[in-house]
């Protein structure tokens, strides 16, 4: 194990070795005894520990250690799974490349399937008993939170593949969002209905579940920072099949635009009944329409239905084309969900951090997380500085034509105002 906080990937200066390997009979010498009083090496050692940073080096023999704990076994296993699996790529695909300045990658996963007490305990033990650089974790919204605290006791750096707005939040320099979060996806939204279709009499329908009322709630406060506040917002119920009467009030309103916040299927009736009841412009949506099954159900209704999403087939850029392809060749199956795309981001996130920062402390890794900027991996561009914690900048944003999803922008960018707390 290496003794000092600082990454060396080269062995000391040889005459720096030479002073190590003095004989005792030297050091005796009259000039070094004139030279060096006891008290100067005393004076001489404190300073050597006020400018070495602080932090051990966290690497063991020939490995860095990167720690991940996410559901490995449950019913949320399939999502801690593919977290996993995307890092693995990661981190073999570096190791292949003889490894960071020279040394390998080891990630150590634990399982924290048990509810989110645990969780800490795990990334407690990752960052005491095993050392690790920093960590990735976990899936669950209630595992992230158990574990924030602890992150920042130990300061260990946590890289979060969570999308929920509560993470960042929290407000903690030592977590690291790398998935599409949900203000994100809303402000993505609304810059585009604002800014781009320029609509100015908005209407809202949304789901009366948490995932309805939060993505409303989203995309009004983004709005309201463009200037522009729906001027009508009415709720149906999940598995509602009649959206009548809603949408004759909003219709008599004679809005710009119609944004329908639902899951696939609900959004799916209400665009049919939008286009028999006479309103031919454009539905904004959520990322759940990205689901075939949503113009699987409306057909030639859903046509000019934009959406943001991530990880979608229809972006070809290179860098998801590729990560694509080799969690294909690797697993033997096309990669689930979001969460291996976050797995393999996090650890190339923190493979660029050691890099930068040119040392294995952990403060000096944070610091250079915090000054990533426009970093594109597969979810699209990171910046973490001058952000809150969730570093993913962009989105693919898509449109239904001709009943198929075509890509509008591979990388939008929301107007920065919606981004803020």
């Amino acid at each position: 194990m290496n003794s000092g906080p600082e990454f060396r990937s080269h062995p000391l200066p040889r005459r720096a070795n030479t002073m190590i390997k003095q004989s005792p009979e030297s050091v005796e010498s009259p000039r070094l005894r004139e030279g060096f009083q006891p008290g100067c090496w005393v004076w001489l050692l404190t300073l050597l520990l006020i400018l070495l940073p602080p932090g051990p080096a966290h690497a063991e023999g020939k490995h860095i250690k990167i720690g991940l704990f996410a559901p490995l076994t449950g019913p949320d296993q399939p999502s801690g799974s593919a977290l996993l699996e995307g890092a693995t790529l990661a981190i073999e695909q570096v190791n292949r490349q003889g490894g960071v300045r020279g040394v390998k990658l080891k990630l150590v996963a634990k399982d924290e399937a048990s509810g989110p007490t645990p969780a800490g305990q795990v990334l407690r033990d990752l960052a005491e008993k095993e050392r690790c650089l920093a960590a990735i974790g976990s899936t669950r919204v209630a595992a992230v939170l158990a574990s924030m605290p602890i992150a920042n006791e130990k300061q260990i750096p946590l890289l979060v593949p969570n999308g929920s707005n509560e993470v960042s939040r929290r407000g903690n320099k030592w977590v690291f969002g790398v998935s599409a979060y949900d203000q994100l996806i809303s402000a993505c939204m609304a810059s585009f209905a604002v800014q781009e279709l320029k609509w100015r009499r908005i209407a809202i329908l949304h789901q009366a579940d948490e995932f309805g009322i939060e993505g409303m709630m989203g995309f009004t406060k983004a709005a309201r920072r463009l200037g522009m506040t729906p001027m009508s917002v009415a709720s149906f119920d999940r598995g509602e099949r009649d959206f009548t009467i809603p949408i004759s009030k909003i219709l008599k309103k004679e809005p710009d635009g119609v944004v329908v916040w639902g899951l696939a299927t609900e959004t799916a009736h209400v665009a049919q009944q939008l286009r028999q009841m006479g309103y031919r412009g454009v539905i904004v949506g959520s990322p759940d329409l990205g689901n075939p099954q949503y113009i699987g159900t409306c057909g030639a209704a859903g046509n000019d239905t934009v959406f943001a999403t991530p990880l979608t087939p229809v972006d070809r850029r290179p860098q998801l084309a590729k990560f694509l392809t080799d969690f294909q060749a690797r697993f033997r199956y096309a990669a689930p969900s979001g969460f291996a795309a976050s797995g393999y981001d996090a650890v190339m996130l923190v493979v660029k951090a050691i890099q930068d920062a040119k040392s294995l402390n952990r403060k000096l890794i944070v610091e250079a997380l915090s000054n990533i900027k426009d970093y594109e991996l597969t979810q699209g561009l990171y910046t973490f500085k001058a952000s809150h914690g969730n570093g993913l900048s962009s989105l693919p944003l898509l449109i239904y034509l001709h009943q198929r999803p075509t890509l509008l922008h591979d990388q939008y960018r929301p107007d920065p105002r919606t981004l803020k707390p």
